[in-house]
């Protein structure tokens, strides 16, 4: 990461994704005038899963027009640190044929949060960036093929520690990304709530934080962009 944001930067992303995040994360997003990242596993597609119904073309389409962003997350959901680097160079080309017509950004969120150096390293023409799901505010330094991210889940705990998170961020600056699965009133074990990302997001902008979707968080930590 070439350099720390001037002001701190708070991104909302979604993984694999739930017809939920695209219905109840957007709507707590718009309340608040803010954009999220939606990484889209395209293998998934339209499929019924324990996060419940996965999202579909019509998804993918309203989600652009409103302006989020659609990443990647590979064609098979596949558990990256397990496999060579060619293989996963195939699952994200095959990901970006999927998603084919829908525009997306060339940045990626690892399924399962795991890879390797070697596949770290073989994606850089590919894409921007690579989000891992290991905590941490991400600074001047930090390795942007494996950001740091705060998982949401039902546990009341890992809300309390986004929001210190997005706390420290307002304090020191950075860029604290969150991500989870599907949002809805009584999510599986892997998403969260409309009401705890709704607080967090508030919390964020009541901190006067960027609430920004990766990719125009990426573009404020480049070099040519005026720092503070």
């Amino acid at each position: 990461m070439p350099r720390t944001p001037a002001q701190g930067i708070v991104s909302f992303t979604f993984d694999d994704f739930p017809k939920s995040a695209a219905q109840y994360g957007s709507d707590v997003l718009a309340r608040h005038e803010a954009l999220g990242t939606y990484y889209a596993c395209t293998g998934m597609r339209e499929q019924t899963n324990i996060m419940g119904e996965m999202y579909g073309e019509d998804d993918l389409q309203q989600l652009t027009t409103i302006g989020h962003d659609i990443g990647l997350h590979t064609q098979s959901h596949l558990d990256c640190a397990r496999v060579n680097s060619a293989t996963v160079r195939d699952e994200i080309e095959q990901n970006i044929t999927g998603l084919n017509p829908t525009p997306f950004i060339s940045h990626f969120a690892w399924p399962y949060g795991e890879t390797t150096l070697k596949n770290k390293s073989g994606i850089g023409d590919l894409v921007s960036t690579a989000r891992g799901i290991l905590p941490g505010i991400n600074r001047k330094g930090s390795d942007l093929m494996q950001l740091s991210a705060f998982e949401l889940t039902p546990d009341d705990k890992t809300t309390e520690r986004a929001a210190s998170a997005i706390e420290q961020t307002a304090r020191k600056s950075g860029w604290t990304i969150i991500f989870t699965h599907d949002v809805r009133p009584e999510p599986s074990p892997f998403g969260t709530t409309p009401d705890a990302l709704e607080r967090l997001v508030k919390l964020s902008k009541d901190a006067g934080l960027h609430v920004l979707p990766i990719s125009n968080a990426f573009s404020h930590i480049q070099p040519d962009t005026v720092a503070a």
